[in-house]
């Protein structure tokens, strides 16, 4: 969901944000197909597009190491970047999203009377997910910038001594040894952080990863046949075990960024544009495939034509949101986020 770029990756991770956001949005699809349309064309291994925001924590801790790792300390700017990239966006579409629970009211899937309004207006963790639901990866995101912000005040070598202790703190908690029964507890000490942590190692090896391309390869293989493998087992059940969803997507996940940083595939320039458009096509997608899935179903009826209808509508109304959001909306935002940054600064 960060869109900020090193220069010398700045196609692979363009290449990389689009085919996640992609894989999000066709699971998602896959969901409202089987829940208002009435046909389920792709069966359980459809659900295996939710691994896209798998892939989008590694981009994450790629990301932020490549721009932060020389920091000497955590400046201001740091987190005010930070902010402005997620906020702004977010609460546009939230506020969107809330039309729609008004004027849609029991149509959709949450009493809105019982929706945590912290959770859904700061991204504060509770055990409710906010209206927006792709905001409770949002949360996850914010969390992880907040924990390499802090690292940036150790000396640069003991960093890696911290990340390891996190890392070991977050998988003792797999063991159930230590309590994760709170919002925060379970927020630090989330599965995620391995998608987070894995991203942040990228970036330490990114000069070695050329010579590792077909290792990249073939462990892709490997990780797509385990993902694929376990989500035909387990389908959308098996999402809400975190701990099981996160090992049986992550070799994968980290493979796809690995592979494509290490083989800098020169692909067609609209995948390059997709990816700079991703995170409004995620923040929008769910708005524009609920909408369009509900027309469908009242319009045409259940059945095979009209999911595969909603497929492809659903897939270029997805696109075509977040372009015209990305260029009308978010671009001036940031901007506008940027110089407000740049002039505190100055100030």
């Amino acid at each position: 969901m960060l869109t900020a770029r090193p220069r010398a990756e700045i196609v692979e991770l363009q290449y990389l944000r689009a085919i996640a956001v992609l894989m999000v949005v066709v699971g998602h699809l896959h969901q409202a197909g089987g829940r208002l349309t009435g046909a389920d064309i792709l069966g359980p291994v459809g659900y295996l597009g939710f691994a896209g925001v798998d892939v989008f924590f590694v981009i994450s801790g790629f990301i932020i190491h490549t721009l932060y790792r020389s920091a000497s300390r955590p400046t201001a700017s740091y987190a005010l970047k930070r902010l402005n990239r997620i906020y702004p966006l977010y609460w546009i579409f939230t506020g969107l999203a809330l039309l729609g629970y008004l004027a849609m009211g029991d149509n959709l899937s949450r009493d809105i009377t019982r929706l945590d309004w912290l959770t859904t207006i700061t991204l504060w963790p509770t055990s409710q997910p906010p209206l927006l639901l792709v905001g409770w990866t949002l949360i996850h995101e914010l969390y992880f910038y907040l924990v390499y912000g802090l690292l940036l005040f150790l000396p640069g070598r003991w960093r890696w001594f911290a990340i390891a202790a996190w890392l070991g703190l977050t998988l003792l908690a797999l063991t159930s040894w230590l309590e994760t029964s709170a919002p925060w507890s379970r927020l630090a000490l989330s599965p995620f952080n391995l998608l987070f942590i894995a991203g942040l190692g990228l970036a330490e090896l990114r000069p070695h990863l050329a010579r590792t391309r077909w290792v990249a390869l073939g462990t892709l293989l490997v990780g797509s046949a385990i993902a694929i493998l376990w989500t035909q087992a387990n389908g959308l059940e098996g999402m809400a075990n975190i701990g099981h969803r996160v090992f049986a997507f992550l070799t994968m996940a980290i493979a796809l960024v690995w592979t494509l940083l290490a083989w800098q595939p020169r692909w067609h320039r609209f995948l390059a544009d997709l990816g700079d458009w991703s995170y409004a096509i995620y923040l929008g997608h769910l708005l524009a495939i609920g909408f369009l899935a509900r027309a469908i179903a009242h319009i045409m009826g259940t059945g095979l034509i009209s999911t595969v209808t909603l497929y492809l509508g659903g897939l270029a109304a997805s696109l075509l949101l977040g372009w015209l959001t990305h260029r009308l909306i978010e671009t001036p935002l940031l901007g506008y986020g940027k110089r407000l940054i740049a002039s505190l600064k100055r100030g």
